[in-house]
């Protein structure tokens, strides 16, 4: 699903002027911050409430009343604001349809997440596949036509929203047990179950999301354009790490529910680690490569080179989010949610600091050294949150392969040869120096595999 949205996001990214499709960026960044507000953390507490016992299905209803409500509320405030605003540049003209079409997501979440609760994960999978599907197509119809703007984009969305919502009312109003009656009672006592996680809800979604409404205020919406599009790019890159998160949490957790990490397993660990950071210092390497000669044939010159630097920043980020991604499902497992919390407090605010005083002086290259900063934080707080609490976990593999990556990606570059043959050239030198310094050996490969087959 996250590629079919990706080849819908591409579609638009090379069609759209580069101001157009910096407020589509800006006013769906605002509109995703604005229902992470709205749903005040009650979307882990429904799933988890559901999931634990039947007699918690309510959840799921009173879940649904106050995402209406809210929405409803917010949707008719933003079109007051709309006409009072003298916004000329139409970020916040576009911003109540942005919010409507994001909104009927919204309110379609709590069946979402309840289907989710039940394990029955096909419905939604389907409706999504056709929603996108759908996106793809009417945005290849309206480029074969010629008519392809922010307006026919914000169109497709909103009509895909009521589809989506329309999809899921159907199925869980014929096929489950769904009750719509509301208990107020309840509905007070899921909402204080869920405050103590809110605050750390709302600074995790600032974290991704803040540098692009920070920009979209700042500076100019071709700026945002190009940040965004690395940005994009950038959490594409990511989608292995997303793949591997959900397996390892599971084993993390059921290990760490003794309280007790052994010595071998502590070697699995280490080897998943070295093998995880030998492939997440890759990628950048790659992408670094191929991103102007690619992206610019791509998108016909309108992306690459104009933001090659914001992506090369951003990348840096790449072994770090894996880095990370371990430390967090070795400190969640154990359960340190408070610490967990507040390490995401620290990291979002201090994003929030660089961001402003960054994005002032360098604009989207400001931005993205902000958020390489800020996971340069994050990754060493979760270091010694880690290193204090569950296990020693070594520095050696992300700084090792980093640097080499790095240093592959230097040498290549200073040859002036077709950038396919650099890709080999620098591939190739850098499982080279892996190989003969056996960073990685066979032992690795085989705990590697059994921690994920455990």
């Amino acid at each position: 699903m996250q590629l079919l949205g990706g080849i819908f996001y591409y579609f638009i990214s090379i069609y759209l002027s580069k101001a157009d499709f910096g407020i589509f960026n800006w006013t769906n960044a605002v509109s995703v911050f604005i229902t992470v507000l709205l749903g005040c953390g009650l979307e882990q507490v429904v799933v988890r409430r559901i999931a634990a016992s039947r007699r918690s299905d309510w959840a799921a209803a009173a879940y649904f009343v106050h995402s209406a409500i809210g929405f409803v509320i917010t949707f008719i405030f933003l079109l007051l604001l709309n006409k009072i605003t003298t916004d000329t540049t139409g970020l916040y003209k576009k911003l109540p349809w942005f919010f409507l079409a994001q909104g009927l997501l919204f309110i379609a979440l709590p069946f979402k997440q309840f289907l989710n609760a039940k394990e029955r994960f096909t419905p939604f999978g389907v409706i999504s596949v056709i929603s996108n599907v759908g996106k793809i197509v009417a945005a290849w119809l309206l480029v074969r036509g010629g008519v392809l703007d922010i307006n026919a984009v914000l169109l497709i969305m909103v009509i895909t929203g009521v589809f989506e919502l329309a999809g899921l009312l159907l199925y869980v109003f014929t096929k489950t047990s769904f009750n719509f009656r509301f208990r107020i009672n309840a509905y007070f006592k899921l909402l204080r179950e869920s405050a103590a996680q809110y605050i750390s809800v709302i600074f995790d979604s600032s974290l991704s999301r803040m540098d692009w409404i920070l920009l979209g205020i700042m500076t100019s919406s071709s700026v945002l354009a190009d940040y965004s599009f690395a940005y994009r790019s950038y959490e594409l890159a990511k989608l292995p790490m997303l793949i591997i998160a959900p397996i390892i949490l599971p084993r993390f957790a059921k290990l760490l529910a003794v309280n007790k990490i052994d010595a071998g397993y502590q070697q699995y660990i280490v080897s998943f680690n070295a093998i995880e950071m030998c492939f997440a210092a890759a990628i950048p390497l790659v992408l670094n490569i191929i991103w102007v000669p690619v992206l610019g044939w791509m998108t016909n010159g309108k992306y690459g080179a104009s933001n090659s630097t914001e992506f090369l920043i951003l990348s840096l980020c790449l072994p770090l989010q894996f880095f990370i991604n371990l430390l967090w499902s070795l400190s969640f497992g154990a359960k340190k949610y408070k610490s967990v919390s507040l390490i995401t407090v620290i990291s979002a605010v201090t994003n929030i600091l660089l961001n402003i005083v960054l994005i002032t002086k360098f604009s989207g290259i400001g931005a993205a050294i902000a958020f390489l900063a800020t996971n340069m934080l994050q990754a060493g707080l979760y270091y010694r949150l880690v290193r204090r609490e569950i296990m020693t976990i070594s520095l050696l593999p992300i700084i090792l392969y980093t640097a080499e990556a790095a240093l592959s990606y230097l040498l290549t570059s200073m040859l002036h040869l077709h950038f396919l043959l650099q890709l080999v050239i620098a591939c190739a030198s850098y499982l080279l120096i892996i190989i003969l310094t056996g960073q990685v050996n066979k032992q690795h490969i085989r705990n590697f595999k059994h921690l994920l087959a455990k």
